[in-house]
């Protein structure tokens, strides 16, 4: 029987016995039955009491038993929860309030190797770095961290010295009064990914090679600055900067050299100008700088003379020492603008204005500047529309051959015929579509367009003109230049041998090797190469030797000039001289007087072009001029 029914069971039993007794008694007539109620009476109480105690004693035994059980649990749970601690992957640190260590486990000690007892009992400032090394942004691991649910990144410094970054959470432990009695600091090493994060942000923000500014973060400073610039009633300056001739050393002492002196430059440009302003690299050889909170803008020249000055210092590169000058545009915000990209391009026009006038100086840009590239924007769009409706045509002028007096070649002149504008110069559009890439399509065009026509003049005048046509530096450096010009040739049926293909020195001067495989290429069709304004670039003839070319043009700077100048007259003779040497044929451009022919004719030059014996002609004109009816054709 369980014993939560004991109690009321005796009980029963004693009421059952009583009552028996009594009826017994009654029964049987006794005298002494009051003594009997007395008797049964006690035996009840007992009963009762023994079922009492029963009862007490069975639920302290049950109690017991959910008292043994909870704390076989709980000392199950805290067995769990001591072995996760100890070998957590996370370093755990348990202060008391004061941050006084009191418990630390073993990934802490493996992270930071320290033993055990040299750290409890320390305050946990031990593993903080020292405080005054450090700028008042970065984090420490300190007494201040010590906040009820706190998280955050922290420095910290291990046994060594050595400094390393965790991910610590901070957690409060209370008592039954809800004060602070310990803190438990969990904690995750996090320096690999701290530096991960800091080289992709280094990667994203500054150039690899020279440590600067990148464009992306340049951008944003430009914006800052020129925000706190209308603040404070100040202005901010621009500067774009190109260093002239670059391509010409990297590609003659070699790359290294090229980054070697980006380098040089770099550093020195830091040097001109103050901690609060930002250089930047941009790509290639252009750099940027930043001038932030100027009061005086009349200051801003000299600091431009003291860059160009700085800059023009010999550079050694090697064995070799090269001197370098740079070309910078200026802008001024918000004189200018206030739109970092507005600011950005004004620079860039410029930067452009001053090559235009003659590199190594700086150009302040003016709104002159800005209408000057609107102009550019909508010539570029008109010219893309000319392509697309034909508005361009070619005109031929002749070329004499001072032996025969006959006209042997001529050289193809691009002109365009707008709808609204009329007649518009080459000098007016070729150096847009030379920036804009444009010149690339324009050249296909002209190419083709002199093969057809000279081979249409063939069949129907019977003469076989060569013909001349200039290569921009864009067409001179397209891989599919042989391409074009193979197609134009099988095309319209004209023979290879009488196409000249004209280059400029400055186009022959860079990468040597490619430029001569691009010859080669070009000859190996059967086409001749001609360089076109001889002594107007470099002036040197020892690469000629070198270079597969058939033709020099003598500048006409030089041919204008006779007999006035003497050196001209010297220049050109040896020019037509060594030209001969090197089994070379010449032509004069810009001859436009009897005097200049005949000093020519006497210096063996072989042959002529300019207004003296014919200004350029039409297709239809240049037709006629060979036609059997046209007595220009036996003058």
């Amino acid at each position: 029987m369980r014993t939560s029914r004991l109690f009321p069971t005796l009980l029963l039993v004693m009421l059952a016995s009583f009552s028996s007794q009594l009826v017994a008694a009654v029964i049987s007539g006794q005298s002494d039955t009051d003594e009997l109620l007395f008797q049964t009476f006690i035996s009840g109480v007992l009963a009762i009491i023994l079922g009492a105690l029963s009862f007490i004693l069975y639920r302290l035994n049950k109690r017991l038993k959910l008292t043994i059980q909870a704390h076989q649990v709980n000392e199950h749970t805290m067995s769990k929860l001591n072995s996760a601690v100890t070998n957590s992957g996370a370093s755990i640190l348990i202060t008391d309030h004061n941050g006084k260590i009191e418990y630390v486990n073993q990934k802490f000690c493996r992270t930071t190797n320290y033993l055990h007892h040299e750290v409890i009992e320390k305050s946990i400032d031990v593993l903080s770095p020292k405080s005054h090394d450090h700028d008042g942004d970065t984090p420490l691991l300190s007494k201040a961290c010590l906040k009820s649910n706190w998280e955050g990144e922290v420095l910290c410094l291990k046994k060594s010295k050595t400094e390393f970054w965790n991910a610590i959470t901070v957690s409060a432990v209370y008592d039954k009064d809800r004060q602070i009695t310990n803190y438990v600091i969990s904690a995750i090493d996090i320096t690999a990914l701290k530096t991960a994060n800091n080289t992709m942000q280094t990667l994203a923000l500054f150039d690899s090679l020279t440590g600067l500014a990148n464009r992306r973060l340049f951008v944003d400073r430009l914006h800052q600055s020129v925000l706190s610039a209308r603040r404070h009633n100040k202005s901010t300056a621009l500067f774009f900067l190109d260093l002239d001739q670059f391509k010409r050393i990297n590609d003659t002492l070699g790359h290294q050299a090229g980054d070697q002196l980006l380098l040089v430059v770099a550093e020195r440009l830091k040097t001109c100008v103050r901690k609060q302003d930002t250089v930047a690299r941009l790509g290639g050889d252009e750099f940027t700088i930043l001038l932030n909170d100027i009061s005086n803008t009349d200051k801003i020249a000299s600091i431009a003379e003291q860059i160009l000055h700085i800059l023009k210092k010999p550079i050694k590169l090697g064995k070799q020492e090269v001197i370098i000058s740079t070309s910078i545009g200026i802008t001024i915000a918000p004189a200018d603008g206030v739109c970092a990209d507005n600011l950005m391009k004004n620079a860039d026009m410029a930067l452009y204005k001053a090559k235009e006038k003659g590199r190594d100086g700086y150009y302040f840009f003016t709104e002159d500047l800005n209408t000057r590239a609107n102009n550019l924007m909508q010539i570029e769009h008109e010219l893309r529309q000319a392509i697309a409706n034909n508005e361009f045509y070619l005109d031929y002028q002749p070329q004499q051959n001072l032996k025969t007096n006959e006209v042997h070649s001529v050289e193809a002149l691009i002109r365009w015929r707008h709808p609204t504008r009329g007649e518009i110069a080459p000098a007016e559009f070729i150096g847009i579509a030379e920036e804009t890439g444009l010149i690339i399509k324009i050249g296909e065009w002209v190419i083709h367009q002199a093969c057809r026509e000279m081979r249409q003049l063939y069949d129907e005048t019977g003469k076989a003109l060569r013909v001349a046509v200039n290569l921009s530096t864009r067409q001179f450096s397209d891989l599919r230049l042989v391409n074009i010009v193979s197609e134009a040739i099988t095309e319209s049926g004209f023979p290879a041998q009488n196409l000249e293909l004209e280059v400029t020195e400055s186009m022959l001067m860079h990468d040597m090797e490619t430029v001569i495989d691009q010859l080669n290429r070009i000859k190996a069709m059967g086409a001749t190469v001609t360089i076109d304004d001889f002594g107007s670039g470099y002036s040197s003839l020892s690469y000629l030797k070198s270079l597969p070319v058939d033709t020099l043009k003598v500048d006409r700077e030089f041919v204008r000039d006779i007999p006035d100048d003497i050196n001209a007259m010297e220049i050109t003779s040896a020019v037509i001289a060594v030209a001969h040497k090197l089994n070379l044929k010449v032509v004069a451009e810009g001859v436009e007087t009897e005097d200049q022919r005949d000093f020519l004719i006497i210096n063996r030059c072989d042959f002529a072009q300019g207004f003296l014996y014919s200004r350029p002609l039409s297709y239809e004109a240049l037709r006629a001029y060979f036609s059997p009816q046209d007595d220009r054709r036996r003058a």
